[in-house]
């Protein structure tokens, strides 16, 4: 039997095990994850702003991988590329493979910001999104007991995606906390600082955007960077303003898994440019896919963007080209097809556009139901039926 190693069990990873599984092909396939359980990582947002319970975007790996995949729940150290061999963290068990699909996923990046990591809440997994929400509560329990405002001061580092539907999150719970914690809703100051807000989009839609945040009562301090992160607040700006502030949510940014500098692959912030067929470019037997890729888009010139629907597409190619490889066939190349782009403000509002690879461009109230059928088709796609019924 050939033997396929999959490390990490995101959108990307799962989508390999389940056509893997399903190609036929007499393979040993093992799945290594840190965790039991796959998470719906655009959904996290929900879950720190204390919108969502965390069980709700979760899932048991193995409940939703077939009974030919292997699973291993582990980190992942170190890959000895040269030896073909996966080293783990925890039990130091050392893995071989014929073929690797490399699938480990994202981390926060705070580009060197001082005080970042230490101080900022940062949205990459479930356990730091859960206590995220814990400390928002601690810091609105803290005000509550001693009526300093400097809690009920709130920064959102960033401007992108997970920015502004934070932000829409947010914006729908402090009056929730208002009633809760006994303030007044006008004396919550939410604040989003960044170069700019939500730059894919067209300019009528982020003006929409930054509308409907502003009307309910976030201040953007756009063109600006953030220049350094304390337990009091954040220093931003050429002239160095201060903006007091208990609780900091750094979405400035993302990179790959660090394991990827490590095992020595040619990268750019832990993301590795990748052939036409999703594999390493310096070894062939390594399917690269997720966020740990970069997928060059070969109309501009430039590299698309870490989103779920392109793991999920990248699995698919590099499942498809294995196969090819084993079989004597022609390699596929990677062509990307968009389902759109959508920013949900909250539950009851949003923009997209491009959908289903349609000029369409929506705005209101039928966007967060559109991104609910969105994550549905990609827990269809990922895991099945049962895991879409589940989201």
């Amino acid at each position: 039997m050939t033997d396929v190693l999959v490390l990490g069990a995101g959108y990307a990873g799962l989508r390999a095990c389940k056509q893997l599984a399903k190609s036929k092909l007499d393979l040993n396939i093992t799945l290594v994850n840190k965790n039991s359980y796959n998470y719906d990582a655009t959904a996290l947002e929900t879950v720190a702003a204390g919108a969502t319970a965390p069980e709700n975007i979760m899932m048991d790996i193995a409940d939703v991988t077939s009974n030919k995949v292997h699973f291993i729940q582990d980190e992942v150290e170190v890959i000895n590329r040269n030896q073909n061999s996966v080293v783990l963290k925890n039990s130091k068990q050392e893995l071989k493979y014929d073929y690797l699909f490399n699938a480990l996923g994202f981390e926060p990046e705070t580009f060197g910001t001082p005080g970042a990591d230490e101080y900022a809440l940062q949205i990459s997994n479930i356990d730091n999104a859960v206590a995220d929400y814990e400390t928002v509560v601690k810091h609105l329990e803290t005000y509550q007991k001693t009526g300093n405002k400097d809690y009920l001061s709130m920064v959102v580092v960033g401007g992108g995606l997970t920015s502004a539907e934070l932000l829409g999150e947010l914006v729908h719970q402090i009056p929730k906390w208002a009633r809760k914690y006994g303030f007044d809703k006008a004396d919550f100051q939410l604040t989003c600082i960044g170069p700019n807000l939500l730059s894919m989009f067209d300019e009528k839609q982020r003006a929409y955007a930054q509308r409907y945040l502003e009307k309910h009562g976030v201040k953007f301090i756009l063109g600006q960077n953030v220049k350094s992160v304390s337990d009091t607040g954040v220093i931003y700006g050429d002239n160095n303003h201060n903006l007091p502030a208990r609780t900091v949510f750094w979405t400035a940014g993302v990179s790959g898994s660090h394991v990827i500098e490590k095992s020595g692959y040619p990268e750019h912030r832990d993301r590795v440019a990748v052939n036409d067929d999703m594999t390493s470019p310096t070894n062939a037997n390594e399917y690269i896919i997720g966020d740990v890729a970069a997928v060059k888009d070969q109309s501009t010139g430039r590299f698309y963007p870490p989103t779920g629907q392109i793991a999920i597409q990248e699995a698919n190619i590099a499942v498809a080209n294995l196969k090819a490889k084993l079989t004597h066939s022609k390699p596929v190349p990677f062509t990307y097809r968009s389902l759109g782009t959508v920013c949900s403000l909250g539950p009851t509002t949003g923009i997209a556009y491009d959908l289903l690879g349609f000029p369409i461009k929506l705005t209101g109230i039928l966007v967060p139901p559109i991104k609910n059928l969105i994550f549905k088709r990609s827990a269809f796609e990922l895991s099945g039926l049962k895991a879409a019924l589940q989201r």
